[in-house]
Parts: structure tokens; C-alpha cells; sequence
């Protein structure tokens, strides 16, 4: 069985579907905690506490495979061996092939936690990578109204802007690869943590 922390609903179909596209079979079970996101953006740092009890929560269930896919809770995942962050390895991916990564965000709690995980890991690849911040969080109040579309367009529209800046763009926020609808055009290449994320640990 593979479980995964999501910290909005919205988030379910799509993981459910992916793991579909790669495994028509495995059992899935998905967890909803919306509070350790809305603690983190509130406070400024993560729930560790509450992070922590999620986690045990749903290891009592004895799944083959945990995974967070709430990117503000990346470290988090680092420091539990039990859980698995979905940003990992697209992050590898990316300081891998490129060099002028363009960080695109809307919640500002996980600026900070992206930016790390591309340092550390083009530190333990030896590589320098030139990391440019895509502030689109003027486009979160639309996500906190559930107004996907407007969330989406907003984002487009900042991205657009750095397109003679970066090499490549990463949505460091799962909620954030509908903005791809309207890049269409946009001549960089555009990733997310998704697709990467469960298909390199659907392999493990």
C-alpha cells in the first residue's frame, strides 16, 4: 500500500491518477491535513509536532510507502526515514541537466525549503547552479478562494516575465502544474514534482 500526506484534498485526484498511469493495481490511501499547512504559512515555520503524529498515525497502517507531497514540508521529510518528500526527484533531475533554475512559488513557506533542497543537492553533485526566485505569490489568495483558474493564470503570468532569465522553470508546489495550461508558448522547459516523484518511487 502507498499512503500519501497531502495538506489539501484538491491534491488527491491527481496523485491517485499517476499512480494509475504506473501501476494499475497497488492500493493507495490518501490523508488530508490541512492544518500543518495553515500552522506553517501562520507561523512561519513547520508543525514538527504535528508533522510527527500524522506520520505515526499513518505508519500504524503498515504502508509499503509513505509520501508527503507538500513541499513546505520537505525537510520535515528529511528528518523522518519513514516518509519520503515528492519533490526529491525532480530537484535531482534539475540540478542534474540545468543551471539557471527559475523557483517558482506561491506559498511563501516554501521558498525557503526549495531553495535548500537545490543547494544541497548541486552541493553533493559539486555543481554551481544559478537559482532564480519566480515570486508568484500574489496569485495564493486565488488558492486559498478555490479559484484554480485565476491561481493558474497568475502564476503563468509571473513566469512569463523571468522566460529570458532561467533555463528551466520548476513549480516547487504540486497545486501549481495547472499554470502549464497557459505556458504553452513559453520557450523554457516547465517541471513539477508530481510525475517525477511518484514514478521514482513506484520503481523503488
Amino acid at each position: 500500500m502507498i499512503a500519501f500526506l497531502h495538506t489539501s484534498a484538491i491534491h488527491i485526484p491527481k496523485f491517485e491518477n499517476l499512480v494509475r498511469t504506473f501501476d494499475a493495481e497497488v492500493e493507495i490511501k490518501h490523508f488530508v491535513n490541512e492544518d500543518i499547512l495553515s500552522s506553517a504559512l501562520e507561523k512561519g515555520v513547520t508543525d514538527t509536532v504535528n508533522f510527527s503524529n500524522e506520520i505515526t498515525k499513518i505508519k500504524a497502517l503498515q504502508p509499503k510507502l509513505i509520501i508527503c507531497t507538500c513541499s513546505t514540508y520537505g525537510e520535515e521529510c528529511d528528518n523522518n526515514a519513514a516518509v519520503e518528500r515528492i519533490d526529491q526527484p525532480i530537484a535531482e533531475f534539475l540540478v542534474t541537466n540545468f543551471t539557471k533554475i527559475g523557483l517558482a512559488y506561491t506559498a511563501n513557506s516554501t521558498k525557503e525549503v526549495s531553495h535548500n533542497l537545490l543547494v544541497r543537492i548541486a552541493k553533493e553533485k559539486n555543481k554551481e547552479i544559478d537559482l532564480i526566485h519566480c515570486d508568484c505569490s500574489s496569485a495564493w489568495t486565488y488558492y486559498e478562494q478555490n479559484d484554480f483558474n485565476s491561481y493558474s493564470k497568475t502564476i503563468a503570468q509571473t513566469i512569463i516575465s523571468f522566460e529570458n532569465e532561467v533555463e528551466v522553470v520548476f513549480l516547487a508546489q504540486a497545486s501549481m502544474e495547472g499554470a502549464k495550461e497557459y505556458l504553452t508558448s513559453f520557450s523554457k522547459e516547465i517541471y513539477s514534482s508530481p510525475e517525477f516523484g511518484v514514478q521514482k518511487y513506484l520503481k523503488k
